[in-house]
């Protein structure tokens, strides 16, 4: 059983301030929080749904030309983490075979929100021409949307100095920072998802430390927390390993550091080019965040709120068994039997189309979608992927 955590390091503070072991009351008071403040982390027996979909908007901070990512790129990113999360990353087949076995998967879906809090349409993807903000020389929390409705994700051109290979930091499960609205992920767009903004080329696991932040979000630890202690990251089945500095080749770069084999391709270790996994440990402890202090942001009433609901299983929707959607994995072409009417949306909740009664359908881009069929009375959903 996953023993219980006592989330001390607060990502807030920059890498560069703090060691991998630095003293966690020092960091609680740093950052005004105290451990009553931050959300238990256990077990959790009976999850209360089988689909995860987080309402997620995207801060872009730009000077009206450098850092102004394209949707594209910010959708990327998106895909990423959703492809991350849902064991559909490239390498999810090459773990290493003593890992191999644990590694396990949280059906999510992170997804941009149609709805802003005012009410109005957006993409999600939001654009500020402000080149304090970009440069992070001011609180970009200023800029967030309701923490206990949306997942912000702020993009300066760089979070840390240019220099290093630092790339984000995360916020920690905690009331105090969610009533105070400063949760959420700092990101450096210049390494978020790929395209002309990017240093980062499609494929590069490097773009996967958006899932690492996210893992921090959730409730986890780096494998590496308290080093070669009894204790380390409280999870079980992460073995214990030295760490703190990031690699950008090669996964097992602190291997046997504690006397154990490493798992160097967890997504929570600092391999940053080998970021393929996590295990189930950690998968339960970040079921029992978003079954605890981020349980709203999933509600039905929350994804109606946001724009999200397209993407979810209602009475109405129900898994498929009236209806074959087929080939799945495809190249493309979608077969459906017997024939009926199509609604496919993209995996971060946007339409892509829609078909009358139909027995095929074609997608181009390769991904994660959702096909919503409906025959007879009947809707059904279906998670289709297109290599």
């Amino acid at each position: 059983m996953t023993r219980f955590l006592i989330l001390s390091l607060l990502l807030s503070i920059t890498l560069q301030q703090v060691s991998a072991q630095c003293d966690q009351a020092f960091i609680l008071d740093h950052m005004g929080v105290s451990v009553d403040d931050l959300a238990p982390v256990g077990g959790v027996t009976t999850p209360l749904t089988d689909q995860y979909i987080i309402p997620t908007v995207i801060h872009v901070f730009h000077d009206g030309a450098t850092a102004r990512i394209s949707e594209a790129q910010a959708v990327s990113a998106i895909q990423v983490l959703n492809d991350d999360f849902n064991g559909l990353n490239d390498a999810w087949d090459e773990i290493d075979p003593l890992f191999d076995s644990i590694k396990a998967t949280i059906d999510i879906t992170f997804c941009l929100a149609s709805i802003d809090p005012q009410g109005q349409p957006t993409t999600g993807v939001v654009y500020y021409d402000n080149p304090a903000a970009m440069r992070r020389d001011i609180d970009l929390y200023q800029f967030a949307w309701p923490n206990r409705k949306y997942f912000n994700i702020y993009l300066p051109q760089y979070v840390f100095d240019p220099g290093t290979n630092f790339t984000a930091f995360a916020t920690l499960p905690s009331n105090t920072t969610i009533n105070q609205n400063r949760d959420g992920v700092h990101y450096s767009s210049v390494r978020f998802g790929h395209g002309a903004e990017s240093q980062l080329e499609e494929g590069d696991d490097w773009a996967s430390v958006i899932t690492h932040e996210v893992g921090h979000w959730l409730g986890l630890q780096h494998t590496f927390q308290g080093g070669c202690s009894s204790f380390n990251d409280g999870i079980d089945d992460t073995p214990p390993t030295t760490g703190g500095t990031i690699y950008l080749s090669g996964c097992n770069n602190e291997d046997g550091s504690c006397g154990r084999a490493t798992n160097g391709s967890n997504f929570m270790d600092y391999n940053h080019r080998c970021k393929r996994m996590f295990t189930r440990g950690q998968v339960e402890v970040m079921l029992s965040v978003l079954n605890g202090i981020r349980q709203g942001m999933w509600s039905s009433d929350n994804l109606m709120t946001t724009g999200c609901s397209s993407l979810v299983s209602t009475d109405d929707i129900r898994p498929a068994s009236l209806t074959n959607v087929y080939p799945n994995p495809s190249a493309g072409d979608i077969y459906i039997n017997p024939p009926a009417e199509v609604i496919v949306y993209r995996i971060d909740g946007h339409l892509i189309s829609s078909y009358p009664m139909s027995t095929n359908i074609s997608i181009s881009d390769p991904g994660v979608y959702m096909v919503i069929t409906s025959r007879d009375g009947v809707t059904e959903q279906h998670k289709v992927v297109i290599w």
